[in-house]
This record gives structure tokens, C-alpha cells and sequence, in this order.
């Protein structure tokens, strides 16, 4: 008999605390939901992104930039184009590029 009576103490008790609590469970659920809508945001910002990247080098190609580009740098004298390639001047000025009409890019579509 007393364990039935400490059975039900203990089942008060136990709900007593669930009552008592429940605001944390509000604030845990609501915590969660707007950090899972952060890394929603970013995750399609990010895919965002990676779209902008590939329409701006789809861009490029088709203007003929990098044909463009590699005509002009061949037409420089040979000891700057040496140099220039040991700097790494035509990848630098490539992923500029890149950088450049990406942001042109994001800035059209948004």
C-alpha cells in the first residue's frame, strides 16, 4: 500500500515539474526552430551563390573573354609574359574577373 501512495506522490510530482518547466520547453522548440531557419538562410544563400558563380563564368564564356584575354596577354613581349606567369599575374586577373561579374551578377538578380 505505501508503494502505491509513492506511486501516485511521485506521479504529481513528475507533473508538477512538467508544469513548472514547460516555458523551457517553449524556449528549447523556438530556439531550435529559428536555428534551423538560420542555416536554412545560409545554406540558400549559399546555393545562391554557387548559381551566381556558374551564370557569371557562363557569361564569360560567351562574351569570349578568356579568348579575348589569352590574345592579349600572347601579344606581350616574352620576358614580361614570363614573369607575369611566374607571378601568376593571368590566374589573378582571371579569378578577378570572375569575382567582378559574379557580383555584377548578383546584383542583376536580386
Amino acid at each position: 500500500m505505501i508503494e502505491f501512495f509513492d506511486y501516485v506522490g511521485t506521479s504529481f510530482t513528475t507533473l508538477i515539474n512538467y508544469l513548472e518547466n514547460i516555458d523551457v520547453y517553449f524556449l528549447d522548440f523556438f530556439t531550435w526552430l529559428q536555428s534551423w531557419y538560420i542555416k536554412m538562410k545560409l545554406m540558400s544563400s549559399i546555393m545562391f551563390l554557387k548559381v551566381s558563380y556558374s551564370v557569371a563564368t557562363t557569361l564569360l564564356d560567351e562574351i569570349g573573354f578568356n579568348s579575348f584575354f589569352s590574345d592579349l596577354f600572347n601579344m606581350l613581349p616574352t620576358e614580361i609574359r614570363y614573369y607575369a606567369n611566374l607571378f601568376r599575374v593571368p590566374e589573378g586577373l582571371g579569378i578577378y574577373a570572375n569575382c567582378a561579374t559574379t557580383s555584377l551578377v548578383l546584383r542583376l538578380s536580386r
